[in-house]
C-alpha cells in the first residue's frame, strides 16, 4: 500500500504506472515465501487474527481500500453537487476518509507491537 501511495513519486521519477513493478515483485517474494513455510505462515496468521486488534486493522483495511474508493468516485460527486461540482471537495471528502482508515490501521499495528512485547516480557 505504501509503494501504491508513493505513485506520484515513482511517476516524476521513473514513470507513468511504475509502481506496478516494485509492488509486484514485493508482492510475489512474499507470496514464494509464505508457500515454502506454509506451517508456519498458518500458525503465525491464526495468531495473528487472534488479537483483540484484528477486527480495527480489518476496519481501516476496509475504510482505506472500499469506501475511500467508493467515496471518492466522480461520478457520485457529479451526481451529488451537479453544476456545483468542485473536485477539492471531492478530494478532501476521500482523502480524509482513505486517513481515517491509516489511523485505524496505526493504532491497531502500535497494539500489536505493544501487546507482543508485553507477550514477550511475560514470558521472560
Amino acid at each position: 500500500m505504501l509503494i501504491r501511495e508513493l505513485d506520484l513519486f515513482f511517476d516524476q521519477l521513473v514513470f507513468h504506472g511504475f509502481w506496478v513493478y516494485p509492488a509486484s515483485i514485493i508482492a510475489l517474494i512474499t507470496v514464494i515465501y509464505a508457500s515454502q513455510e506454509r506451517e508456519q505462515t498458518l500458525s503465525a496468521l491464526a495468531e495473528f487474527m487472534k488479537n483483540n486488534y484484528f477486527p480495527i486493522l480489518c476496519l481501516g483495511l476496509g475504510i482505506t481500500l472500499v469506501y475511500s474508493r467508493l467515496f471518492g468516485m466522480g461520478s457520485m460527486w457529479h451526481q451529488v453537487l451537479g453544476h456545483d461540482y468542485h473536485r477539492i471537495v471531492k478530494n478532501i471528502a476521500e482523502e480524509s476518509s482513505e486517513l481515517l482508515g491509516y489511523v485505524l490501521m496505526f493504532y491497531a499495528s502500535i497494539n500489536y507491537v505493544y501487546s507482543y512485547f508485553k507477550h514477550q516480557t511475560s514470558n521472560n
